[in-house]
């Protein structure tokens, strides 16, 4: 429960420093710049490096696979049938297949499920959700030109470097894994706090595209997924954690291809912002039934 208090308080007070104006756009920037480019890197290499791959129950990252690309083959034929534009379509697509996986599932996985399920977690981000972002995500936002600027992105970088030594069987220097650890964990919180100083709401002009996309995202995909592994009679902890992650709201990173290659931000923002605070006050609500 300490965990839970610990993530809601952060959350509320990077909102309310933010309503303050304590917190500014410049701060979310360079908070923003640090986790992407340094503690979110440090945090794959430095895992990824260390996973039993032979027995890591490499199946969570196929899970990934098919609930995301469920998740844009149903968004993409809801958008034509409901006839949205171009940009409006991409960015339906974007939150309805992409959850977030990494700035909010993770410190959401550690809460519930400890450094166990936090490691099937980073599979099913990494492994799993991650390349198909860098790929199909960019390719939905910008078409085949966007492709290129997302393999140079850093965690891109950092998954590579990780496999390469995991693969490789190389060891980290001790100093070396000690730092990238140190400067790994510091993702967690500051995940929690830059979704809390970065969602906003904003009155959409119609509302029913929030709604469905978030009836998409949070509720007909991991229906779906639970419904197939009772079926398949798959249970324990990598397939809850598949689960808690496919149910996660949408990625907070399709805010910056929304803003970079002129999609619906108005769409982008209000979506991301209310799956996010629904997704926050249900853990709550999960937890404390524990």
């Amino acid at each position: 429960m300490d965990k839970v208090v610990l993530i809601i308080s952060i959350f509320f007070t990077a909102m309310a420093l933010r309503k303050a104006g304590l917190v500014r756009g410049k701060h979310v920037a360079v908070i923003t710049d640090y986790v992407v480019n340094v503690s979110l890197p440090c945090l794959s290499v430095v895992t990824l490096a260390r996973l039993d791959l032979k027995g890591a129950h490499l199946e969570v990252a196929v899970i990934a696979w098919g609930m995301i690309l469920a998740g844009a083959g149903l968004a993409y034929a809801v958008g034509r049938i409901t006839a949205l534009t171009d940009r409006n379509l991409r960015a339906f697509v974007l939150l309805s297949a992409f959850p977030n996986t990494g700035f909010l599932g993770y410190p959401l996985a550690y809460a519930i499920f400890g450094s166990s399920g936090l490691s099937y977690a980073i599979i099913y981000d990494q492994i799993g959700m991650f390349p198909l972002f860098l790929t199909l995500g960019f390719f939905v936002a910008g078409g085949r030109e966007s492709l290129g600027s997302a393999l140079r992105f850093p965690p891109f970088i950092a998954l590579l470097a990780g496999l390469i030594f995991n693969v490789t069987a190389l060891p980290l220097p001790q100093l070396v894994a000690t730092s990238l650890t140190v400067l790994g964990w510091t993702t967690l919180p500051l995940t929690i706090f830059l979704i809390g100083a970065k969602i906003t709401f904003k009155a959409n002009h119609d509302f029913r595209y929030i709604a469905t996309a978030l009836a998409l995202r949070m509720l007909l995909l991991p229906l779906t997924l639970w419904l197939v592994l009772q079926m398949l009679g798959m249970h324990g902890l990598p397939y809850q954690v598949a689960l808690m992650e496919t149910a996660m709201p949408p990625a907070l990173s399709i805010s910056i291809l929304a803003l970079k290659y002129d999609l619906d931000e108005e769409l982008t923002v209000s979506c991301i912002g209310a799956g996010t605070v629904l997704c926050i006050l249900i853990f709550a609500g999960f937890m404390a039934m524990r």
